[in-house]
């Protein structure tokens, strides 16, 4: 039986016209969610994915707007954006990182150097409704750290972003989608649910603290973007990730 696709959660990082991997142009960005406004559709926070799995009626469809590593050009760019819709959205934050640039340790060479959102901003977009989750203090691949070091790595985060926001850190997002079982259950102490970079759709049978997402940049044709739930966008997303999969396994 075909896996039912009620969710897709939507990965951005950077709003910016460099063209790279991890960015998306502000102007696509500002069509995608023109986009979502006009299809049949329901765009939900992240901490209402547990409830809608359980009691979404079939054949309806939901989409999440998740930011990582909290590029300082999505106030600019994407916040006034969603203002416009009324659409809710999840930064993932690295928080030792805020009010400087994505330069973290283990961050590669080729990838561009670009400003974080300062505290201020994330108490300013946190006070308009926008959620923040945890992406680590440093950003590390966490499987790669000790157990002690994971753990420190995780809830210093929250903390930190719980005594700037005044509230609640409910969400996870892994650094690199990369975890274990180890990781997960440190997370799982912490926090109500969490996000991988796993190329797919959420389902009911998905792990709330192994969430599947559509990474934005394998979207950014239009035509593709209309066609979120339809199956030929599910065998696209298919073929995607089996060719990532590939390149991940090989090193490339």
């Amino acid at each position: 039986m075909p896996r039912q696709r009620i969710l897709s959660i939507l990965t951005y990082h950077s709003l910016d016209d460099s063209g790279s991997v991890l960015s998306t142009s502000p102007q696509l960005f500002a069509e995608q969610m023109q986009i979502l406004s006009e299809l049949d559709v329901k765009v939900i926070s992240l901490e209402e994915v547990p409830s809608v799995l359980l009691n979404a009626a079939a054949g309806a469809h939901f989409v999440v707007i998740t930011f990582d590593d909290g590029f300082q050009n999505v106030i600019k760019s994407g916040f006034p954006v969603l203002q416009r819709y009324g659409f809710p959205a999840t930064v993932f934050l690295v928080s030792d990182y805020c009010g400087r640039d994505n330069s973290w340790p283990s961050q590669p060479l080729f990838v561009q150097r670009r400003p974080l959102l300062r505290w201020a901003e994330v108490k300013e977009m946190s006070a308009a409704g926008v959620a923040f989750g945890g992406h680590t203090r440093t950003h590390p691949d966490l499987r790669s750290v000790t157990s002690a070091v994971a753990g420190e790595e995780i809830v210093s985060s929250k903390k930190a972003i719980e005594d700037v926001v005044g509230r609640s850190v409910q969400s996870f997002a892994y650094p690199y989608g990369a975890y274990n079982e180890e990781v997960k259950r440190l997370v799982q102490m912490h926090f109500s649910l969490a996000c991988t970079t796993q190329l797919d759709f959420v389902g009911r049978d998905s792990d709330l603290f192994a969430l599947e997402r559509l990474d934005t940049y394998y979207l950014r044709q239009p035509v593709l973007f209309r066609r979120l739930f339809s199956a030929e966008l599910n065998m696209y997303v298919r073929f995607r990730r089996t060719i990532r999969d590939l390149r991940s396994r090989h090193g490339m």
